[in-house]
């Protein structure tokens, strides 16, 4: 191994221990105590997005204790994996500091959520891709001979499974799917020697996706349709979502992922000659293109793009070393990093010493440690009570909390939007006394046959000192008559009472 590459792999594992303390530190995010909840049990995929990030948590907090450190640890060491394949594929290195201090690889490199899986495979499907041109078109840059006359069978079976298990991450690993085919197609000569090949890859990765597949077929396909409703038809064309597109990316990467749009696009059939940067700039400029057209016509997540960087910073990389000489170049290039590590120094100082100036409803970070302290609270209460009964709460978010502090969670279905939770709809009205944690009494739609709710206890969520929200815990109990109606519908029906009714035919 060259001292290069060894000296970068000892930074690469400086940089993963650092990750690991601030796993251990952060609070957790909403989303990431909802995918937790979703390994509970586990299953072929989910309501909202296919099944791997779910996995990766099971296996984790199997191994690594059931927290959130747990859960975490997949999340550092696929930051890891992304940064090492960024500076595999860089030539020369000079960017990396810069990009080490971005948002996605400082405080962001901690977060599991479906990108993990995703930005994971899709990094080491761009580095097999580049394999597999290197083999089919070598240069003298990239010191590689000639390939045989067609690629090893395991090649394809490799790229095949790097693909299946993207898709099984998140739907956005579609995209590698046409933007590596025109890689291909630009060395078509050669169709003999890949084509067969990446056919059969498509077989593979279509196999090792089939999890998504039998789970659609089994929910008739609402998980497909609720993600397409949620991509593609939310349509609201205008220079507002695409301003507020483009203004994320830029505090997440700065400038230079813009700036150089053009360069690749003038450049692309140069770029095309070697093999890493032909790939490159295909896994780039074509999500690229796909993400800034789709900005204009409706408003997008910020994360969703966040796969073409792994593929930009290479050919950032390639342009940089072609100005480098220039001071001004020089300066310019560091100063595009601006944005993105004042983003960086922002949050670490909020997290430090919170920012009196940002509101307390509009700390989203600090009140993500509030919200681990009031649930937990819930929990003490009800468990002091002495009385396991389901509780039932108005959000998915606050459900999963629930569940992270070992409560029964259940989501009322229909009053916010549907869930891993609501697929199989658990109602208040199938039991006869149950808790409900909300910010206000249910509507009478939501509750039939229950009397007036006993409050319990109030639980502020404070932030900084100021009550953000007031969670309520009301206990839920269904009148006498209530009671003897439902016991005659089971006797009609001949099915046997629940426990449930015979305890409180027991009480009364």
């Amino acid at each position: 191994m060259m001292v290069g590459q060894r000296k970068n792999l000892w930074l690469l594992a400086g940089l993963l221990g650092f990750y690991l303390i601030m796993a251990a530190v952060l609070p957790a995010a909403d989303d990431e105590v909802y995918y937790w909840a979703w390994a509970r049990p586990l299953q072929f995929s989910y309501y909202d997005h296919p099944p791997l990030t779910a996995y990766m948590i099971r296996l984790s907090t199997d191994i690594f204790g059931d927290s959130i450190f747990g859960f975490r640890v997949p999340a550092c060491l696929a930051t890891a994996f992304v940064l090492l394949v960024i500076a595999h594929l860089s030539k020369p290195k000079s960017l990396l500091p810069g990009i080490v201090l971005t948002p996605l690889f400082t405080l962001g490199a901690v977060l599991i959520t479906p990108d993990t899986p995703l930005l994971c495979f899709w990094a080491a499907y761009v580095w097999w891709l580049v394999e597999v041109h290197r083999r089919l078109t070598p240069v003298a840059e990239e010191g590689t001979e000639p390939g045989p006359a067609s690629l090893p069978w395991w090649m394809w079976l490799v790229g095949g499974v790097l693909l299946g298990c993207g898709v099984l991450g998140k739907y956005t690993m579609a995209l590698a799917v046409p933007a590596g085919f025109v890689s291909f197609c630009l060395v078509w000569r050669l169709w003999k020697r890949w084509l067969p090949g990446y056919i059969a890859h498509g077989v593979v990765a279509f196999i090792v996706a089939s999890p998504i597949l039998i789970f659609n077929i089994q929910q008739k396909f609402a998980p497909l349709l609720f993600q397409w409703r949620h991509t593609m038809t939310q349509s609201q064309p205008g220079i507002v979502p695409f301003g507020e597109f483009v203004g994320v990316q830029l505090l997440l990467f700065g400038t230079l992922p813009f700036f150089l749009y053009p360069w690749v696009l003038w450049s692309f059939r140069r770029l095309s000659e070697n093999p890493r940067l032909r790939v490159c700039a295909c896994l780039y400029a074509l999500p690229m293109t796909f993400f800034l057209y789709k900005a204009t016509q409706a408003r997008l997540q910020g994360n969703w793009a966040l796969v073409m960087f792994v593929s930009f910073w290479p050919l950032a990389a390639a342009w940089y070393q072609t100005v480098s000489a220039s001071r001004f170049w020089r300066w310019s290039t560091a100063s595009a990093f601006i944005l993105p590590v004042a983003c960086v120094t922002l949050l670490t100082g909020h997290l430090l010493y919170p920012i009196p100036f940002i509101p307390a409803e509009g700390d989203r970070v600090t009140r993500q440690y509030a919200l681990n302290e009031a649930t937990h609270q819930i929990a003490e209460t009800i468990h002091q009570r002495g009385e396991a009964l389901p509780v039932f709460t108005t959000t998915y978010q606050i459900t999963a909390w629930l569940r992270f502090q070992s409560l029964d969670g259940r989501q009322i279905d229909q009053i916010s939007r549907p869930s891993h939770f609501t697929q199989h709809p658990e109602h208040l009205a199938d039991v006869t006394r149950a808790y409900v944690v909300a910010d206000f009494p249910l509507p009478p739609e939501f509750a039939p046959g229950f009397g007036e709710p006993e409050l319990v206890g109030n639980f502020p969520v404070k932030v900084r000192g100021e009550a953000v929200r007031d969670f309520k815990l009301y206990l839920y109990s269904k009148s006498i008559a209530a009671k003897k109606t439902a016991s005659r519908i089971s006797l009609v029906n001949h099915e046997e009472p629940s426990e449930d009714d015979l305890s409180s035919g027991r009480s009364e």
